[in-house]
């Protein structure tokens, strides 16, 4: 979930960037039709389209390669480098441990793009974060 979390995260920030104008290529109807997995972008592209629009600063950049690296070693090698390991208690309980250390990665550059993609939803749509989240409690109840 962390890392189609991280991925939809980068991909909404892309869509707030093209909905503010002023970004050569990027429309956001085009956009949306990545964020309904309709124009299928990998992580590593949404990432490499987000900087080709925006100077991101190195803490953000370092945050973005590192959750990037994390979430492909998550779906691409974690189980296949490591499936002997879930017949041993003791090294499935130090891959469930590299697990957590990925996804805290991931979780940590989800969490610097928040307050850009609150932010610009707020801007642009004119409805606080805080008052979507009370909306959907309330939905949900």
């Amino acid at each position: 979930m962390d890392c189609q979390t991280f991925e939809f995260g980068v991909g909404l920030l892309i869509f707030h960037l093209s909905r503010l104008g002023g970004t050569e290529g990027l429309e956001p109807d085009k956009v949306m039709m990545i964020l309904d997995d309709k124009d299928k972008k990998t992580a590593g592209q949404l990432v490499a389209i987000l900087k080709r629009h925006v100077e991101v600063s190195e803490g953000i950049e370092k945050a973005l390669q590192e959750a990037l690296a994390a979430r492909n070693k998550i779906v691409h090698r974690i189980l296949i480098d490591n499936i002997e390991s879930v017949l041993d208690k003791d090294a499935l309980s130090h891959l469930v441990k590299d697990i957590r250390t990925l996804r805290s990665r991931v979780q940590a550059a989800d969490k610097l793009l928040q307050p850009f993609n609150y932010a610009f939803s707020e801007a642009l749509d004119g409805v606080a974060q805080d008052e979507l989240e009370i909306e959907l409690k309330k939905a949900l109840e």
